[in-house]
This record gives structure tokens, C-alpha cells and sequence, in this order.
């Protein structure tokens, strides 16, 4: 019976060390964010601050996306948590402070055409940069379960996991500097980018489906997750070029 409470309290420490965040604890003052009806300065100035405001954002989510893929080749328990408390402070704020500007500059301001054309877009963009960083929680909530061989060789796996995660980290990137620079090249490279994570996400998947037994399907399926998700990220980097083009 104390050996039974000795596990007991070691699964419970367990569970509190990869305790999530809870929701709706953003700490962030919208009241900063200087909205006005009628801006105090030229319109293309707040303009550039929300362009800017969603490089940010797209640079986290990128930088998150490679983290958990790290963490889940490597089975870094710790290093999914990270990515948990980094969701929370830097890509949730940067969420939200997007939002609000997009809303208010859309909603609220004599906007011509073109430029509530710009918002709209940035407000898309900014929901679909949030999708991608679900996606990446979902990546890290599988660090636990599943297991690649060789996880103590640096940036490699079996899978091709790794290079699938930066090739995708750089879609995202260049599809939203498309948006933000103005330059349709971009998002022309982007689309190019997609023929690369197709061609290793099908020679996972094959490797997957040849190898697969009773024995390993269920630390098969958290790869093949995985791997999923992380072409989903692509997918939808995809999208936004195409709105782009």
C-alpha cells in the first residue's frame, strides 16, 4: 500500500509539471493600443504598425511550430511544455493585439476601398496564423506518446520531421511577407515550397502504412498525427498566398 502512494504521488507531480495554461488569463491593456475614430497621423502609418504586428505574429508562430516539432522527434516533455507558456505570452497577445486593430480600422474608420481591402486580408491572414498555432499545440500534446528511433541524433529523424517543419516555417514566412511587402513573388515561392512537404509527407506516409504492426500502431498513429499536422500548417500557408495572388 505505500509503494501504491508513492506512484500515486509521482504521477500527480507528473501531471503538474505539464500542466497547461489555463484559458483566458492574457494579460494585455487594449487601452494602449491608441484607437481612434480618426487617426492622429496618416492612415498608412497605423496601417504599417498592423503590418508589423502580423510579422510578429507569423514569426512566432513559426518559431513555435519548429519548437514542438523538436520536442516531439526528440520526446523533450519539458521543451512541449515551453511551447504551451509561449502560445500563452507571446502568440495569444500578438492574436489578440491584431484583432483589435483590424476591428477597429475596419469597423470604425473612413477607410477607402483599397485600404479596408487591407485590413480585411490581415484580419484573415491573423486567423489563419491562428489555426497554425493550434496546430502546433496538437504536435506538442503528442510528445508523450510517441517515440522515433535514433532521438539522440541531432535534427534528424526517420520521418523527415524536421526539415518538413522548416520548409513549412519558411511558407509561413513568405507568405506573409507577400501580404506585407506587397510582392507577389512571395507567394508564388510559396506555392513552389509545397511540392517539397508533399513529397516527404508521402514517403511518410508510406513508410508509416509499410511498417506498421499491432505492436507499434498506437506510437504510429502519434507520428502519422504528426506528420498531419504539420502539412495542414503548410496547407493553410498555401491558402494565404493564394489570397495573394
Amino acid at each position: 500500500m505505500k509503494l501504491f502512494g508513492k506512484k500515486g504521488d509521482t504521477a500527480k507531480k507528473g501531471i503538474e509539471k505539464v500542466a497547461r495554461p489555463e484559458a483566458f488569463t492574457i494579460k494585455i491593456d487594449p487601452s494602449k493600443f491608441n484607437l481612434a475614430t480618426k487617426p492622429s497621423g496618416p492612415v498608412h502609418e497605423q496601417l504599417e504598425t498592423l503590418k508589423q504586428k502580423l510579422t510578429k505574429l507569423s514569426s512566432n508562430v513559426e518559431n513555435n511550430l519548429m519548437l514542438v516539432i523538436r520536442a516531439a522527434t526528440k520526446k523533450n516533455n519539458d521543451l512541449a511544455q515551453s511551447a504551451f507558456e509561449f502560445d500563452k505570452e507571446y502568440i495569444q497577445k500578438g492574436k489578440f493585439e491584431v484583432e483589435y486593430l483590424c476591428l477597429a480600422y475596419g469597423s470604425f474608420q473612413a477607410l477607402d476601398d483599397e485600404n479596408s481591402r487591407l485590413v480585411s486580408m490581415a484580419r484573415d491572414i491573423m486567423q489563419k496564423l491562428e489555426q497554425i498555432a493550434v496546430y502546433a499545440l496538437n504536435i506538442a500534446d503528442k510528445t508523450d506518446y510517441i517515440r522515433l528511433e535514433n532521438i539522440e541524433v541531432l535534427h534528424k529523424d526517420e520521418y523527415d520531421l524536421k526539415p518538413m517543419g522548416d520548409i513549412t516555417a519558411e511558407m509561413i514566412k513568405k507568405a506573409v511577407e507577400a501580404f506585407v511587402s506587397g510582392n507577389s513573388k512571395h507567394a508564388s515561392e510559396t506555392l513552389d515550397m509545397m511540392k517539397e512537404i508533399e513529397e516527404i509527407y508521402d514517403k511518410a506516409v508510406k513508410k508509416l502504412k509499410s511498417e506498421v504492426t499491432d505492436d507499434n500502431i498506437t506510437n504510429y498513429t502519434g507520428i502519422l498525427s504528426v506528420v498531419e499536422h504539420v502539412k495542414m500548417s503548410a496547407d493553410i500557408s498555401c491558402d494565404i498566398a493564394r489570397m495573394l495572388l
